[in-house]
């Protein structure tokens, strides 16, 4: 861009002498000073502006041509001979230059006729979890009749918000008419939507001297779940212990809804309550009801990702710590209850609400919603709280995550203080949790990466 605007200048400051050359040369490099500039602008901007590359390269079959290092130094090689052969008038030396010429020439053509109809394609998965391998399949077909494709290298290209990565095959050779897949492994490692394009094809074959290569637009994308776990036995004993404190305090049997098990003769200690007076008239003695207490419950989640503006790497794991707890909590929920309900209600840069049924389906959509959550850095709205108090219900559970530090010295940061400053009371007893990994830990169980 510099240049560019110095030529300009210059061929206002000294016209008439440019003009001696040629009465046209001024608005030649006028022009050319144009476009020096714009080739310059062209690259700030996809410098500032990464995501424009995505529209750089949409046209199939653009072609590229670049010169490897070897080829660089052949080249200058050769102008040296020419510029020898012309000052010298040495006849010898431009016969060196021709010969040298043409296997430049060559390997050019042979390069350019190689990249004729082929095509490529990738496959890969829709879904996948952090940390986990999985492969990449790339086809390359070779649609000519006679020349086949030797040594063609396919690069790909796959990003997010945070990442630009690069993955890269060889094809050895690639008859005419025929089809051929190689295969890279690749391990994503934050959650969230990859977008996987272009495709760029390459060759130097034969000599190396030149690299030819050609862009198609192959786009797809993957969804990249977040790390789910396990849930330890420290979970159980935990929030169940808190539940049948609860259920202490209740006139029915339990929070539970109890399932009636079988009649059985009355021993001591048994409950008064329990006799079923019927069967005690007609077998003649005290038979009680036996029940056996059901462990279906709806769950109610309330994920509140906060992450402050200037967070440091602590402060991100607890976002991600607390959206594979909430993810293993809901997988474990989902299956090992029956006819129960569980609903998610998220406040991070918005307030979602999401309801998911039993089912394997129910499950990946819910994967699919906790991969794309972004944190927010403000106060959870009063909808969140209402949101909360409204889904509650007799045989509902509530478990609130936050990453906010609980226990903290600024209580007014603290989820419970922020709820009850905007007036909102959540029935029962909501377990708060922490998304530090130092608690979570305690419940959360997850494989090495």
């Amino acid at each position: 861009m510099l240049i560019g605007i110095f030529i300009f200048i210059y061929t206002f400051q000294a016209p008439r002498t440019l003009g001696r050359f040629h009465h046209n040369l001024p608005l030649i490099l006028r022009l050319a000073s144009g476009g020096l500039f714009l080739w310059g602008l062209h690259h700030v901007l996809l410098i500032v502006f990464p995501t424009l590359k995505r529209f750089q390269v949409k046209r199939i079959g653009r072609n590229r041509v670049s010169l490897p290092r070897d080829g660089m130094v052949y080249l200058m090689m050769m102008m040296v001979l020419f510029v020898g052969s012309v000052l010298s008038r040495e006849n010898m030396l431009m016969l060196v230059f021709a010969m040298m010429t043409g296997p430049f020439v060559l390997n050019g053509w042979i390069t350019f006729s190689m990249l004729k109809n082929i095509q490529l394609k990738r496959i890969i998965p829709k879904r996948v979890m952090v940390g986990e391998s999985f492969t990449a399949e790339i086809t390359l077909k070779n649609s000519k009749r006679l020349i086949a494709a030797y040594l063609m290298e396919v690069n790909d290209y796959f990003t997010n918000q945070d990442d630009q990565l690069e993955a890269s095959v060889v094809f050895r050779r690639v008859g005419p008419r025929q089809q051929l897949s190689a295969h890279y492994y690749a391990k994503l490692m934050r959650r969230g939507v990859y977008e996987f394009g272009p495709l760029q094809v390459s060759t130097r074959y034969p000599l190396g001297l030149v690299k030819r290569g050609a862009v198609f637009s192959e786009y797809s994308e993957i969804i990249v779940h977040p790390q789910i776990g396990r849930l330890s036995s420290h979970w159980t004993d935990d929030f169940f212990s808190i539940a049948e404190m609860a259920q202490q305090n209740r006139n029915r049997r339990g929070v539970f809804d109890d399932e009636f098990n079988h009649i059985r003769e009355y021993r001591t200690g048994d409950s008064q309550r329990a006799i079923h007076w019927r069967s005690s008239a007609r077998q003649g003695e005290l038979m009680v009801q036996e029940y056996q207490q059901n462990r279906n419950y709806d769950l109610i989640i309330g994920l509140d990702l906060y992450l402050p503006s200037s967070a440091d790497q602590n402060q991100q794991e607890r976002v991600e710590w607390a959206v594979s707890f909430v993810g293993t909590l809901c997988r474990e929920h989902l299956k090992n209850s029956r006819d129960t309900k569980l609903t998610l209600i998220s406040q991070g840069k918005s307030l979602e609400v999401l309801e998911v049924g039993i089912g394997s389906m129910g499950l990946e959509y819910l994967l699919d919603f906790l991969a794309t959550l972004q944190p927010g850095n403000s106060k959870p709205e009063m909808k969140f709280g209402a949101s909360i108090a409204q889904a509650h219900s007799q045989r509902s559970r509530t478990v609130l995550v936050t990453t906010r530090k609980e226990n903290g010295s600024n209580k007014e940061d603290h989820l419970q203080s922020i709820f009850e400053e905007q007036g909102i009371e959540i029935n029962g007893q909501p377990i708060t949790i922490e998304a530090a990994p130092e608690i979570l830990s305690r419940w959360l169980v997850l494989e090495a990466k």
